[in-house]
């Protein structure tokens, strides 16, 4: 289950994989995390801009049932079963943008990152706030033209080539839990209670 910073960690993550993937022995491309709202652009040096432009609930996994886990009480040593409700399933859209340097250099640093996106589709990252075993989906967004022209137009910025990335299933855990009543005795059983055969 991923906290609150699991937004931050994700985009941290994809900056680590983008900046190892793009490292050239002739340059030092950079790659940054921007806020293109505010109207940054990149300067002359080669790199590539991430920028997290949407970020919804993932529909794939709604609709998930809580999860149940049995919890010892440090003090008493009684277990508890605690039921949660499931982790919010979270869908981050980004946009790459290669800056700097001419079209050529650009197509490159693009091209480096896209293959390593490709090579890297699922993700696992140690010391952030994945729980363990949890990991990350990266997709290239089969958009349109149309449809990436109009994600450039809701941020009131030119069009530039740029590629548009989904990145799933980021969980952020819920608080919502209940303890129930201490487990005293194990129970496996098969159809209805009081069932006849």
């Amino acid at each position: 289950m991923g906290g609150t910073d699991v937004v931050g960690d994700v985009s941290e993550l994809l900056v680590r994989v983008l900046t190892e993937a793009v490292k050239d022995p002739d340059s030092a491309p950079v790659v940054e995390l921007v806020d293109l709202v505010a109207g940054q652009s990149g300067g002359g040096q080669v790199g590539l801009q991430l920028f997290l432009y949407e970020v919804t609930e993932d529909p794939s996994a709604r609709n998930r049932g809580p999860r149940q886990t049995l919890v010892e009480d440090p003090v008493t040593g009684a277990v508890h079963q605690e039921t949660r409700r499931a982790d919010m399933a979270l869908l981050l859209r980004y946009l790459l943008i290669p800056v700097g340097g001419g079209p050529a250099a650009q197509q490159h640093v693009l091209g480096r990152a896209m293959r390593a996106l490709y090579d890297d589709a699922i993700l696992r990252a140690a010391g952030m706030s994945f729980q363990a075993g949890e990991s990350l989906k990266l997709r290239l967004a089969p958009l349109t033209l149309d449809e990436r022209a109009k994600v450039w137009w809701a941020i009131s910025q030119p069009y530039r080539l740029s590629l548009n990335y989904e990145v799933r299933v980021v969980n952020l855990a819920s608080r919502d839990m209940s303890a129930g009543a201490p487990v005293s005795e194990a129970a496996v059983g098969l159809g209805a209670a009081g069932a006849e055969s």
